[in-house]
């Protein structure tokens, strides 16, 4: 099944991830007591009528049977022509789908990770069918931003490559007679930046006082390397807040926008990513063009995402062994 990013699926009211989804057939039903306690009439605060009944429980949240029913009808429409799945397995497949997307907003909630209102008009902005859009589908592009930031932070924290690893790689596929991909020219950055963590908002304002201050010396002259060593928070503190060379989609997305408008030298404005507020500068760009150069992106572009995707099955491998899932 072709799936869609987080967000924007989310914007729909179902969010699929392929990597990071465990089968069906994975979701086991708990003899546990249900850990929601609920009666046929109740409404839940944020509209949901629980006497549309209820299809799963995911630790303290609730899927009702006309939530899977929308979400499955959603997932029918997206589904390419010619593709052979029956009710059931999609039924299985979607339910799944939304058990994995409460249990990381669930995750991300308890660390106090939100979604403010810019980053929710940013996404309603983006899909032209959600003008003036319900309380409840605000709710759900929410929620829908708070999973991907949890899924960019376990992400992120994993895929990065070494030199070491794809040279190890390299040469592996030569001993092992595998044809490496000969890569094609991809825009390269070479930046710096500086950190200063936000775990939770009510670190954020102490945070963005604090980049704002760095990046009035920055601006005013001051080295940059030395400043990342003196306050970065990031582990590229010690070498300066060097990040090598680094191409698109290996950062996230804020990180890369706020990249994209520099010129080599110029120092960005403070940019807040799920892991705290940046500062950016920008030393270099360049198109990988050298064979060379262009297979060695190639390998550590498909190391990238295997980490990417072994990230996105472990956080909900975890998710999944402390949570209580009961299946209706």
């Amino acid at each position: 099944m072709n799936v869609k990013p987080l967000i924007l699926a989310a914007a729909l009211g179902l969010a699929l991830n392929a990597h990071a989804a465990p089968k069906a057939k994975t979701v086991k039903k708990s003899v546990k007591p249900v850990a929601v306690q609920t009666t046929d009439t109740e409404t839940r605060s944020d509209g949901v009528h629980l006497s549309d009944g209820i299809a799963a429980i995911a630790d303290n949240e609730v899927i009702t049977r006309r939530q899977l029913a929308q979400a499955v009808e959603r997932a029918r429409r997206t589904i390419p022509k010619g593709t052979q799945i029956g009710d059931n397995e999609l039924r299985e497949q979607v339910l799944a789908q939304l058990i994995n997307q409460s249990l990381i907003i669930q995750a991300g909630k308890r660390k106090n990770i939100q979604a403010d209102n810019a980053e929710i008009e940013a996404v309603i902005a983006a899909n032209p069918s959600l003008k003036n859009p319900s309380a409840s589908i605000r709710r759900e592009i929410a929620d829908s931003i708070i999973a991907e930031k949890v899924r960019q932070q376990a992400v992120m924290q994993h895929s990065r490559v070494s030199d070491a690893e794809v040279a190890r790689a390299i040469e592996q596929a030569k001993q092992q007679g595998i044809a490496l991909p000969e890569g094609e020219p991809l825009r390269q950055y070479n930046a710096q930046h500086i950190l200063i963590k936000a775990d939770n908002e009510n670190a954020a304002a102490g945070a963005e006082s604090t980049i704002r201050k760095i990046y009035a010396q920055a601006r005013s002259g001051a080295d940059f390397a030395g400043l990342a060593r003196q306050y970065s928070q990031d582990g590229s503190a010690s070498s300066g807040g060097n990040l090598g060379w680094f191409a698109d989609g290996m950062m996230v997305p804020p990180f890369e926008e706020a990249v994209h408008k520099l010129k080599p030298g110029q120092v960005s404005p403070p940019v807040r990513t799920q892991f705290g507020w940046h500062i950016i500068k920008l030393n270099d760009v360049r198109d990988a063009g050298t064979p060379e150069e262009r297979q060695r992106n190639a390998v550590r572009q498909y190391l990238s995402r295997k980490k990417a995707e072994q990230a996105e099955i472990n956080l909900l491998r975890e998710l999944h062994e402390g949570a209580h899932i009961d299946i209706r």
